[in-house]
């Protein structure tokens, strides 16, 4: 027979064996292995033991494998239950509670230690990760409301209070919470001084704090702003909103050089800042929400109409007030009782400039 007649031959009986098999209900990959097998015994004992030694190492390695899956998932059991006892024992037996406070309060800063030492491997790795050093909060709640919040100190308010010439206008507030504007307590700051300041100070802030929230997609970074010019060239709607967040002791200090702080303004003011920038043009917003309740704004250029909504809360008992925030005008609200908003002003031209910050 010929070569050709050989194979033809082998795979008519091929496909009888394959034909049975489906008869007697065997699945394709059992007929494969069954055709295997004979093919190997009749090729030579030798190829058929090192299939046979192949197959059993992978058993034997996947055996292995699954065999450590079991152990590590055993051990995170025990881990999860002995921690879930000991928890149980602090909150209920309250001699062990004593005990262990006693006892850990000397481990906690060595334990911080080294758990900096082991993370510095992976802060090299992703060094972008260090900007989430100074973050108090990581993750938001965007539902969350006050609840039960006693409303008497936004009840009487009907205006905001000017207590423009006065010596330290916090003196002459009524009560702590109630909102008072200050004219001329702040630094005029136009555009062009913003960019002088960014430039003298390049490296670090686009190190420190780069990122800034835009409404031009393009805008992503503080450096991609400044180097727009927008003083130069508006948007084609001169409505562009940047929000430009520092948090960081050295960009807050070369911030501090452009508005200092009026010298009724208490010390211990957060670190956190907001600049905003804003086009004429630009729509209704509601300001960011700093990490101090008692927040202040100051104007440093164009003008912007404040709009202080009182919280949910007390949406029935309060007011609501507003005030044209012009250059150098000083304005200081308590977040817990509003949520302010900034709208546009009619007929304005300049690119307006504010700096929030809390305390």
């Amino acid at each position: 027979m010929s070569k050709g007649e050989i194979l033809a031959d082998y795979k008519h009986e091929v496909d009888s064996l394959r034909k049975l098999g489906l008869e007697w209900n065997l699945t394709e990959e059992v007929i494969d292995k069954i055709i295997e097998d004979s093919f190997c015994h009749f090729t030579g004992a030798k190829r058929c033991e090192r299939k046979s030694s192949s197959a059993v190492q992978n058993l034997q390695h996947h055996k292995r494998k699954c065999s450590v899956c079991i152990i590590m998932l055993e051990l995170l059991c025990v881990f999860l239950m002995l921690s879930l006892c000991i928890c149980l024992l602090l909150s209920f037996h309250k001699p062990s509670y004593n005990f262990a406070v006693r006892n850990v309060q000397e481990l906690i800063y060595p334990s911080m230690k080294l758990l900096r030492w082991m993370a510095l491997p992976f802060v090299r790795t992703f060094p972008s990760i260090t900007v989430w050093y100074d973050e108090l909060c990581l993750v938001q709640n965007p539902y969350f409301r006050p609840m039960d919040v006693n409303c008497w100190p936004c009840e009487d308010v009907r205006s905001i209070l000017d207590l423009t010439g006065v010596e330290n206008p916090p003196d002459y507030q009524p009560h702590s919470v109630f909102p008072y504007l200050v004219k001329g307590a702040a630094t005029i700051v136009t555009y062009e001084e913003l960019r002088e300041m960014y430039f003298a100070y390049e490296k670090m802030l686009n190190r420190d704090s780069y990122s800034i929230q835009s409404s031009v997609p393009k805008w992503r970074t503080i450096a991609d702003l400044m180097n727009h010019k927008l003083h130069e060239n508006p948007s084609p709607n001169k409505d562009a909103h940047v929000v430009w967040r520092l948090n960081r002791l050295e960009p807050v200090r070369a911030i501090r050089e452009l508005f200092p702080r009026p010298k009724f303004l208490l010390n211990s003011v957060n670190v956190e800042r907001f600049i905003i920038i804003d086009e004429p043009e630009t729509p209704q917003y509601t300001l960011p929400f700093p990490e101090g309740y008692k927040v202040f704004l100051m104007q440093g250029s164009g003008e912007r109409l404040i709009i202080l909504e009182p919280v949910e809360a007390c949406a029935f008992n309060c007011s609501r007030v507003s005030v044209l925030l012009k250059p150098s005008y000083f304005l200081f609200y308590n977040s817990w009782f509003y949520r302010p908003k900034s709208s546009p002003v009619h007929d304005s031209t300049s690119i307006a400039i504010t700096y929030i910050g809390s305390h």
